[in-house]
């Protein structure tokens, strides 16, 4: 667990207004690396860079002749 990335989340912490006992900074210190990969994963195809990874519902494509069982 290098200090680095105690630092970073403290910071991360302060910048968000998050307020965290020694405890929760050591927990979210030791997942820090993981969570940064699993970020990093998300960008390192150059093909998904620009693309929205999320689903989103649109009212508007449903009208009441839509079954909703179906």
């Amino acid at each position: 667990m290098p200090s680095d990335d105690a630092t970073t989340v403290r910071a991360l912490l302060a910048a968000a207004r998050i307020p965290a006992s020694d405890a929760e900074v050591t927990g979210l210190t030791a997942a820090y690396p993981g969570i940064r990969a699993g970020i990093e994963e998300l960008y390192a195809a150059p093909e998904v860079r620009y693309l929205d990874p999320a689903l989103r519902f649109r009212a508007e494509a449903v009208g009441p002749e839509t079954g909703w069982a179906g």
